[in-house]
């Protein structure tokens, strides 16, 4: 009888031993960070006969991660002009299936991120978009802005995306936002943008 019970109790324990082994097999899954390799952004003005001015920055590790990296400004801003800003954020790494992660991941994930734009000695106002994308606190995200050039200026305009923020405000620093807290997926700065 003494044997039967031991013998139970070492099954009873065995079986507990690997239902919990079985659990460290199978991790929770962790999902990838995403690779930002190119980010462009794209002004277009409303008077078609002014010039398209188009920033780019291509980092080919990743934003951060070293390497031969590209950041250009190709055009002047015209003052009293109205902009409207197309971005564009992709994974370039494999030439062959490159990634639109703006569109697969960012936007789909807008309670996730939020745009911080800044300017530095840049005379511009800039609003988010009444059809821009907004994240479940309420705030527009920045993916759909439009900007007016102000008087003539010279200076730095940059852009940071922030995942996971503990807090953002859409309004903050005349609409360019603020965030608290979370990641940057990335920031950037283009230097030597015009204002004419």
């Amino acid at each position: 009888m003494k044997t039967s019970k031991l013998f139970i109790v070492a099954i009873f324990c065995l079986t507990l031993i690997i239902s919990c082994s079985d659990d460290d097999d199978n991790p929770a899954p962790v999902n990838p960070t995403e690779l930002f390799t190119n980010v462009t952004l794209t002004f277009t003005p409303s008077n078609g006969a002014n010039a398209t001015v188009v920033m780019e920055d291509i980092q080919p590790n990743g934003q951060g991660g070293g390497g031969a990296t590209s950041n250009t400004v190709t055009g002047a801003f015209v003052s009293g002009e109205t902009y409207t800003l197309t971005l564009a954020a992709t994974d370039a790494s494999d030439p062959n299936d490159v990634d639109d992660l703006l569109n697969d991941d960012v936007i789909p994930e807008a309670d996730e991120h939020f745009f911080v734009y800044g300017l530095n000695t840049l005379n511009f106002t800039m609003t988010r978009d009444a059809n821009d994308v907004v994240g479940l606190d309420g705030n527009k995200i920045g993916v759909n802005t439009t900007w007016v050039a102000g008087a003539a200026s010279t200076g730095n305009l940059s852009i940071t995306l922030v995942h996971e923020a503990t807090a953002v405000d859409e309004a903050a620093n005349n609409n360019l936002g603020s965030a608290t807290g979370g990641e940057e997926d990335f920031n950037i700065t283009f230097t030597n943008v015009s204002i004419n």
